[in-house]
């Protein structure tokens, strides 16, 4: 990847109309029965390429995530399958992986080995619950362009008991997270590709009709359009599109809004892939009524 993580996400979205993110979160019991025959990991690879094939002309970014395909025996061969398909067919769509490790110094850095250099993608996330060790280490500086991205506030319900603790000044947990990795990503020169997860818009009580947004909102208050946000929540967890792009979108390169199960599981038919195509559109059409 010659040019920085952002630079190429924000041409990549330019150049497609899409800030949708696909991610490749696939099941083996979720494997459509029309792919038979040989490995589960080789069948989980013929999947996920099928699904990049359909969506890549919609596509901003694709997002892998670890824990799924080590839980699939010899998973990392569909791992390198699938990012090597990406790469090979599609070098200018950016491959994320979301593995959210977070670890003392020399731990942290062999996690930066492990996925930069031996996965090959272009950006990851990281826990910054153990320190400034856990970004710092992920920096390498002759690759600078590389996307490192803190989580800050995440979609699943039972984060509240933790990224919503105030603290004696009244700021939530969180929004010192954002303060905190901001100022870290400055110290260690690498803010221009730097990022924060951020949930998605959603409803505060289930029938309430209530939308929370704020955090999106603050969330900008706090990083400006220094940091960009990778926007999880859309789809089957029932975040909210236009709530969440009028919160946070600042321009090309500054927000990605991913789905995962809403696209690659679709379909368990004969028709998997152009329904991963058919939703992947749906949404991009959805989110560009409202950017």
């Amino acid at each position: 990847m010659e040019k920085g993580f952002r630079q190429m996400l924000a041409e990549r979205q330019e150049k497609v109309s899409s800030l949708v993110c696909v991610g490749l979160d696939p099941l083996e019991e979720k494997i459509p029965e029309c792919i038979i025959g040989g490995s589960p990991w080789s069948r989980v690879a013929f999947h996920m390429n099928k699904i990049v094939d359909a969506t890549a002309d919609y596509a901003c970014m694709y997002k892998p995530q670890k824990a799924h395909y080590e839980a699939i025996p010899d998973g990392q061969s569909a791992l390198q399958s699938i990012i090597n398909h990406i790469h090979n067919k599609y070098p200018d769509i950016p491959v994320f992986l979301d593995c959210k490790r977070g670890d003392i110094d020399r731990t942290q850095r062999q996690y930066r080995i492990a996925h930069f250099e031996i996965d090959g993608v272009d950006g990851m996330d990281f826990n910054p619950y153990m320190g400034k060790d856990c970004m710092e280490q992920l920096v390498d500086k002759e690759h600078l362009g590389r996307a490192i991205v803190g989580l800050c506030y995440t979609s699943n319900p039972s984060a509240r008991q933790t990224q919503d603790v105030k603290l004696a000044d009244g700021r939530f947990y969180w929004e010192f997270m954002a303060e905190t990795i901001l100022r870290w990503a400055e110290e260690l020169g690498v803010v221009e590709n730097a990022g924060l997860v951020m949930a998605a818009a959603y409803e505060v009580k289930k029938g309430s009709g209530e939308i929370f947004s704020w955090h999106l909102s603050r969330c900008r208050e706090i990083v400006g359009d220094k940091l960009w946000l990778l926007i999880p929540g859309i789809g089957t967890q029932g975040g909210f599109v236009k709530e969440t792009v009028k919160a946070s979108f600042v321009g090309f390169g500054s927000i990605v809004i991913s789905s995962s199960s809403a696209i690659i599981f679709a379909s368990s038919g004969l028709n998997f892939a152009e329904a991963a195509r058919r939703e992947t559109i749906k949404l991009r059409d959805l989110i560009n009524q409202y950017r």
